[in-house]
């Protein structure tokens, strides 16, 4: 797997680093995203929906609204299966906190932003066969998708 920070814009001003991160799955089928030649790191990388949580803000919530932004799929599609929060460190040891959400989606299809540049729905067992960033199969693990 790719190696490299969590993240690759600024972190919240009071010097946290936090971030949501939402898996999907529709029909038992993880959905995956390719991140665009648009964002500034893990480009070409497979991935979940992330987000920076700005400050204040509902992680779940904010979630919500990184879904809707990133696939066009609407709360009202959604079922919140579990969520758990995660610290993991990236290569040059800052520590970031992943507010991590596993959703089951009604819907398959979707419409993608500027931050991704395809998705595909898969099985458990073909995740290892993508090159992912380097932190999704921890937030698998912790939802307990994988």
């Amino acid at each position: 797997m790719h190696n490299q920070a969590i993240c690759e814009a600024h972190p919240a001003s009071q010097g946290e680093r936090e971030v949501v991160a939402a898996i999907l799955t529709h029909l038992g089928r993880v959905g995956l995203f390719r991140r665009s030649a648009r964002v500034t790191g893990d480009v070409g990388y497979w991935h979940c929906i992330t987000g920076f949580l700005p400050v204040a803000a509902d992680p779940l919530k904010h979630a919500i609204l990184e879904i809707w932004e990133e696939t066009n799929i609407a709360e009202s599609r959604l079922e919140l299966s579990k969520r758990t929060i995660l610290d993991l460190k990236s290569e040059d040891g800052k520590l970031w906190r992943v507010h991590a959400f596993h959703f089951q989606s009604q819907v398959d299809a979707v419409h993608l932003n500027w931050e991704n540049d395809a998705c595909c729905w898969v099985q458990v067992e073909q995740i290892g066969a993508l090159a992912t960033v380097s932190w999704f199969e921890k937030v698998l693990e912790a939802l307990l998708v994988i």
